[in-house]
């Protein structure tokens, strides 16, 4: 057997063309599958030194495959007539017979082993880099057979001399190997296994494992323009809007043709400057793209030649998918946001705006606006921090609050405020304030008779006893003792006595009694009722 080449061409090709190990191996992964292999295992070796070995139990390969196909660089496959595999199942990704040259850029040496059913042989093939570039354009690998029996078939390909120096990591080797794949086919599988005999199975879904998924949008259904987009070529997909912003190697939809990667994920044309598109991932599926004239794909796989008419074409219906999804996930955010605030703060941003009648409900909706922005992504700990300091200045009913009522009259009035009964509010404030003045002076008459005796020209409580001290003109102390009497009789008079002779429905619902008045005749009444506290500790006669 041998291999031909150019040695400089053998260098750009191979050595250079990957780096990263995901990448190379995903080659030999993509041929096991175009083998019709059910099982592919990337098993991970550190005795006697560091390896890699892909095995898969595909159809194979014969003496006379492995040197006119496996060994011949640049065979195009499909042109070659092979654009299925050899069940006739699947639609085969390679095209440019480079991919074999891709493992030279983590490993020095490759030994392919493979055997086809009811051959009585496997075939060995070592090929090592350095050997190849010293040779003169034709390289021959060591070749040799080992036994084996009729049923058996696979290939499994090692790579070693790795050029990497740090340990290959299980769990990360399987979540890149899950991006540079989309295989839908529940005959498929391909595991990762650790040389302790750990094994990671190597699915989409571990693509997204470590994403917290707020909202998904299947391709097309749930896209506006669903029915335009299944008469256009087919694409097909699911882009996800994650609760936290993504690591960096995640933003984006990434486009696979085939099951494979074709281009990393991006926009599509979509400015990134939007905070929202750090929450954006997915993938697309346009398997159509490799049944197009010219191959659209790059070598490593890694971005499509968009300045085609095809691929330009998809890359416009993908810009217009990814500007509805990003606004639709701002409107779909904004609600989850809302309800995570309400969920873990015990805030609901409308109720709360909503209790607030006057001008600052606007500033505190504004606040409120601002912790449930799609593009906030405050920690629970911070708009908590944010949400007790609001509450301190602008609690619900806020109205109620900034005026400053005196303790026993708020605790009488609020329930009925709260519910909108504004004049309620006030007769109950009112009771409270009579049953205040009843216990304090130790009168049983009726609520009228109760405050004109207790603030009679010779009062029963004296409101100005604190303050006698002062030396006020008689004058100002009759006007005092008046005004507490007269406002306190005003107010029972006013409010109290219309309740017990009209409809309270019709006093509220026709405006003759608002949410203004209530709290202006609330105020009042806590003046009243704040001139009773020093005389509230037995003082009162």
């Amino acid at each position: 057997m041998r291999l031909t080449f150019d040695p400089m061409t053998i260098e750009h090709l191979g050595f250079k063309m990957y780096s990263h190990l995901p990448n190379a191996l995903a080659e030999l992964v993509a041929n096991a599958y175009d083998a019709d292999a059910t099982r592919v295992r990337v098993v991970l070796s550190d005795t006697p030194e560091p390896t890699v070995t892909v095995h898969d139990d595909g159809h194979g390969m014969s003496p006379d495959d492995l040197e006119h196909k496996y060994l011949r660089i640049g065979r195009n496959r499909i042109r070659a007539g092979d654009s299925l595999s050899e069940s006739g199942r699947r639609r085969v990704a390679g095209k440019k017979g480079l991919g074999k040259l891709a493992l030279f850029g983590i490993g020095l040496q490759v030994t392919v082993r493979t055997k086809r059913r009811n051959s009585d042989s496997w075939t060995v093939i070592t090929m090592d880099w350095n050997e190849m570039l010293s040779a003169s354009g034709v390289y021959e690998p060591k070749t040799w057979a080992d036994p084996g029996s009729a049923d058996e078939h696979g290939t499994s390909v090692t790579i070693s001399s790795l050029k990497r120096k740090t340990p290959v990591q299980l769990k990360s080797l399987a979540t890149s190997l899950s991006r540079l794949f989309n295989y839908v086919d529940a005959g498929f599988r391909l595991d990762v296994e650790s040389a302790n005999g750990a094994i990671v199975e190597v699915t989409r879904e571990l693509r997204y494992s470590d994403i917290e998924i707020e909202t998904r949008w299947k391709v097309p259904d749930d896209l506006e323009d669903r029915e335009e987009l299944r008469h256009a070529p087919l694409i097909e997909g699911q882009i996800f809007a994650s609760v936290r912003p993504l690591r960096q190697e995640l933003r984006g939809v990434t486009l696979y043709v085939n099951g494979r990667l074709a281009n990393d994920p991006e926009y599509f044309g979509v400015p990134e400057s939007s905070y929202a598109f750090s929450y954006l991932t997915g993938y697309i599926d346009a398997d159509y793209l490799d049944d197009l004239s010219e191959d659209v794909i790059s070598t490593d796989r890694r971005s499509i030649t968009w300045e085609l008419p095809e691929p330009t074409a998809l890359r416009n219906r993908l810009e217009r998918i990814l500007r509805e999804v990003g606004r639709r996930r701002r409107e779909t955010r904004r609600s989850a946001q809302r309800n995570r605030i309400k969920e873990t703060l015990d805030v609901d941003a409308d109720h709360w705006t909503g209790t607030i009648r006057g001008p600052e409900s606007g500033a505190v909706g504004d606040v409120l606006e601002v912790l449930t922005s799609p593009d906030s992504d405050m920690s629970d700990d911070d708009r908590r921090s944010v949400v007790d300091g609001l509450r301190r200045i602008a609690p619900e009913y806020a109205d109620l609050h900034w005026r400053h009522l005196h303790p026993s009259l708020q605790q009488a009035c609020e329930s009925e405020y709260r519910d909108g009964h504004y004049l309620a509010a006030v007769v109950e404030a009112i009771k409270r304030y009579v049953n205040d003045i009843r216990r304090i002076s130790e009168f049983n008459d009726k609520d009228m008779a109760v405050l004109q005796r207790a603030f009679a020209n010779e009062p029963g409580l004296d409101v100005l006893r604190p303050w006698l001290h002062l030396s006020l003109s008689p004058e100002t102390q009759v006007n005092m003792r008046s005004c507490q009497r007269d406002l306190s009789v005003g107010l029972l008079s006013g409010f109290r006595n219309p309740i017990a002779h009209e409809e309270r429905v019709i006093l509220e619902g026709e405006g003759v009694f608002t949410y203004q008045d209530c709290l202006d005749a609330l105020s009042i009444l806590s003046h009243l009722r704040r001139r009773l506290d020093a005389l509230d500790d037995g003082s009162q006669r």
